[in-house]
């Protein structure tokens, strides 16, 4: 009989977690038993295998997270199906986990998909103390080897390990790059660093070239931005979309312009599609993926003008975008499903047998 576990991650909406959870959670299916847990209740933008039993709140958690509620909710799921282990995303709902498992002797892990520098605030802050004060997890999964010290010194008894997200399966459409510079993510949120993307456009030597930003959560204070700088007739704002990679097979490169992240999805994505890639050197993750003027290129944190250079000699050598994209699309194999669930089976310590 496979192994039980109850996987907790956000929803099954929209969002960076959320993928990264329900690619997980569909990873892991395929070796043992999944219930995967949606702590809030929303619309759903990701598919769950067709092997994972799915819980959702009734009642709670529609439009806020009730702490209360949801621990007692947790807790009951675990009466009801009776895991062998528990998987939460989230340093808060792993806190909230904790407490729901307090006097049950079911080890779980939590994987920590956070910035190292994202700050909660204060009384999520005293949740995590008392939680993890009564029930510190078994092991903590990071993403990056910087955030693995970060969690070290947070959670001392426990056991850390890093394992980078596991690379969704990518749809390979034709490659028809054009004079399009892609960049990904909530358009609304300040750590994207979507502004600094735009003043570095704006300082291009290179006028012909547009720039394509895909992704939700408003965009009207980047568009008056991008008219003050004079650039706004070559910027387009494309929304959301089901379908990024068909968006990945027409960048001629593809831009990270993030000031933190905890994991970014989407430069794997794009190296993945063969994108010639540049980011920013922001914490935590180019380094634990791009070599840098092999597969990518990374430029100082923060620095438009380092940006607008590494963008314009991109643009005007094809021969080395063509060699850099060649070279990220290495990144399949490193990132490859089996490999990162098979880690991450090993790391919770659940035997299963190999296909």
């Amino acid at each position: 009989m496979k192994p039980k576990i109850l996987f907790i991650g956000p929803s099954l909406a929209m969002g960076g977690m959320e993928r990264s959870s329900v690619n997980t959670a569909n990873g892991l299916s395929e070796a043992v038993n999944i219930i995967f847990v949606s702590v809030l209740k929303k619309s759903h933008f990701f598919k769950l295998s067709p092997n994972v039993h799915l819980e959702e709140p009734k009642g709670i958690n529609e439009y806020k997270l009730s702490i209360i509620k949801t621990v007692f909710w947790i807790r009951r799921l675990i009466k009801l199906h009776k895991p062998d282990r528990v998987i939460v995303f989230n340093k808060l709902y792993g806190a909230l986990a904790a407490l729901a498992l307090a006097g049950q002797p079911i080890p779980f892990y939590i994987s920590e998909r956070s910035s190292p520098l994202y700050k909660w605030k204060l009384p999520i802050r005293i949740i995590h103390r008392i939680a993890y004060s009564i029930n510190p997890p078994s092991g903590v999964i990071a993403q990056t080897s910087l955030a693995a010290e970060h969690q070290k010194r947070y959670f001392p008894k426990s056991k850390v390990a890093v394992i980078p997200n596991a690379l969704r399966e990518i749809t390979t459409y034709p490659q028809n790059r054009k004079e399009i510079i892609l960049a990904v993510g909530r358009l609304g949120d300040y750590l994207k660093g979507f502004d600094l993307l735009i003043e570095s456009f704006a300082l291009l030597k290179n006028k012909n070239w547009i720039l394509h930003i895909v992704g939700g959560d408003g965009n009207s204070q980047l568009k008056k931005k991008a008219k003050e700088l004079n650039v706004l007739e070559r910027i387009f704002f494309l929304g959301k979309t089901k379908d990024i990679d068909k968006e990945y097979a027409k960048a001629g490169i593809f831009v990270i312009p993030s000031r933190s992240e905890g994991f970014p999805n989407a430069l794997i994505e794009a190296m993945a599609n063969g994108c010639p890639c540049i980011s920013f050197d922001f914490i935590a993750g180019p380094r634990d993926i791009i070599e840098n003027g092999h597969s990518g290129i990374i430029v100082q944190n923060g620095n438009i003008f380092e940006l607008a250079k590494a963008i314009d000699y991109l643009i005007i050598n094809h021969k080395i975008r063509h060699k850099i994209g060649n070279n990220a699309i290495k990144i399949k194999e490193k990132l490859n499903h089996k490999i990162i669930t098979n880690r991450i089976l090993e790391f919770i310590d659940i035997k299963y047998e190999q296909n």
